[in-house]
């Protein structure tokens, strides 16, 4: 699949963030990482990201206030949250913050890009 689209992965887990990234970057897609979530909505608001990975439980700013944050700054790229927290209030939550979708960890790799292949093309 040859995108070039922007992508932001955000995960306070390193090894984690290091897989998705090389996993999009051999997809074509141009990613940038973000370790927690202020260092995210500061990419946010700096670069315009056609999707977004984001980990909800994570320091300094979590996955749900980065939704929030995004929201005022009107900013609305796809968002798939990546979390360990699967639970349906969580989800619903998201979705009502923008999320397109909910991915749980631990995930599959080709799972999760047919996920951000379903939401690109929505």
């Amino acid at each position: 699949m040859k995108t070039h689209l922007k992508m932001l992965c955000v995960d306070d887990n390193a090894d984690l963030l290091n897989n998705l990234a090389q996993q999009f970057i051999a997809e074509d897609f141009d990613v940038d990482t973000a370790v927690d979530g202020r260092d995210a909505v500061e990419k946010i608001a700096a670069i315009h990201y056609d999707i977004v990975l984001l980990d909800l439980k994570m320091p300094r700013l979590d996955g749900m206030g980065v939704l929030k944050e995004m929201k005022a700054m009107n900013k609305n790229p796809h968002v798939i949250v990546l979390t360990a927290l699967a639970d349906v209030p969580t989800a619903l939550e998201c979705v009502k913050l923008g999320a397109r979708d909910y991915v749980s960890k631990p995930y599959d790799p080709e799972d999760l890009l047919h996920v951000v292949i379903k939401v690109l093309g929505s």
